[in-house]
């Protein structure tokens, strides 16, 4: 599928802000003063404007982003109506939760219910963002258990990186945001192996035969085998469907892109935290060089897809 950049950058700059969002809620709800309250606030203002950025370059890509407010009349029966009213409760949970941790001396008792109200929202928004790629049963690489756990841990594991720097910065416990930093990176990294390896399989590739049924049983009577095959492509010229999920990548650039993003994701945080990197702008260094590598990786993401339609345009498998 033709990648938009659009959506590329929204779904890696709001994910590394709900990530930082969940993670940052998340500490602020366990016992004890886990985060400094200068932290806190910091945290939510940087995690409040990673995901206003990207929820606002997320209309870039529409026809009319006048018709944006549509997507929130659908919240029974599509995951991207239910994303924009999540995201649109998150703005306002976070918006009153970095209020009372800015402007109130209340404690915990008005604080912790709002953190755990946003802790919830961040990763409903998350789970919905994914959902709506997991749901499109025409594009396989999408319609997979993977997809949503890729999405969650991702954006954790960005988030995580920014929540490390926040505490070095602030002079929190920086051990032991390390350690949950390193959880969730090998959780990410085992995920986005293993969704690879799903989408590569290819008992799981769809084929002319298997989109009309004919290995189902559609076939004449007495036929013990039928073959399919295409007698034209329909079109003399390019059209919708050819433009948006007629796009290819060659193989190379994709192995080159995923060592790519994996090196910037992965690689280069854990290797320079072990040779010594420990201060906050090395740290923040790192979590801006993850971010560059998860556009390479979201790009992959929407490149590798195949849309079913393409073998009624002369492929022989999605």
């Amino acid at each position: 599928m033709k990648p938009t950049f659009s959506i590329i950058f929204f779904t890696v700059i709001s994910g590394a802000g709900l990530g930082l969002l969940s993670l940052l809620s998340l500490a602020d709800l366990f016992p004890g003063e886990m985060f400094p309250r200068r932290a806190l606030t910091s945290g939510i203002a940087a995690a409040f404007a990673l995901i206003s950025v990207g929820l606002a370059s997320s209309v870039l890509h529409l026809a009319k982003p006048s018709n944006a407010w549509r997507a929130f009349s659908r919240f029974r029966t599509s995951w991207l109506s239910r994303e924009a009213v999540l995201s649109a409760s998150l703005v306002a949970a976070t918006l009153l939760y970095g209020a009372i941790a800015a402007f109130t001396t209340a404690g915990d008792a008005l604080r912790l219910p709002v953190a755990a109200i946003v802790w919830v929202l961040c990763i409903a928004v998350l789970f919905c963002t994914a959902m709506i790629y997991t749901s499109l049963k025409p594009i396989r690489q999408w319609h997979t258990r993977w997809t949503p756990a890729c999405y969650l841990l991702l954006g954790h594991w960005s988030g995580a990186l920014l929540l490390l720097a926040l505490a070095i910065a602030f002079g929190a416990a920086a051990a032991a945001y390390a350690w949950l930093a390193a959880a969730i990176g090998i959780a990410a990294l085992v995920a986005k192996l293993g969704y690879w390896r799903a989408i590569a399989a290819d008992p799981g590739a769809l084929t002319l035969e298997r989109a009309i049924g004919v290995r189902e049983g559609v076939r004449p009577p007495g036929m013990s085998i039928a073959q399919a095959r295409l007698f034209d492509l329909g079109h003399t010229h390019g059209t919708f469907l050819t433009h948006e999920f007629g796009f290819t990548i060659a193989r190379k650039h994709a192995r080159a892109l995923r060592a790519l993003s994996l090196a910037l994701v992965f690689a280069v945080p854990a290797l320079a935290w072990i040779a010594g990197a420990r201060s906050a702008g090395a740290v923040s260094l790192l979590a801006l060089l993850c971010i560059f590598g998860l556009l390479a990786e979201r790009w992959l993401f929407f490149a590798e897809a195949r849309h079913t339609v393409r073998l009624y345009h002369g492929d022989a498998r999605t």
